[in-house]
């Protein structure tokens, strides 16, 4: 019955010394499809008055990147051509 008293407390400090986990990644919020369809506008609880003129907000001061093709891209940042060994040598799965 001691053993289990000594185990627990052992156990016990142990989870004590466990630092809860911090997150060294912050994800955006709504992943990749939000930043491109923008964000979502805010729904407007009663009717704003047709004089008023709507302030731009910070979401719509953002501007996205724009895509590039692939025929776009620099040099440098390039795939290299594959050789018609490299395509046999993947197409057969590996070493013969």
């Amino acid at each position: 019955m001691q053993v289990n008293v000594k185990m627990s407390s052992v156990a016990g400090a142990a989870w004590k010394a466990v630092k809860p986990h911090i997150p060294m990644i912050k994800f955006r919020k709504g992943g990749l499809s939000e930043l491109a369809h923008g964000a979502p506008q805010p729904a407007v609880a009663g009717a704003v008055p047709s004089s008023a003129a709507p302030k731009p907000s910070a979401a719509a001061a953002i501007q996205t990147a724009p895509v590039l093709e692939e025929w776009q891209t620099p040099l440098k940042y390039r795939r290299r051509p594959i050789t018609q060994e490299e395509i046999d040598y993947i197409n057969r799965g590996g070493p013969a």
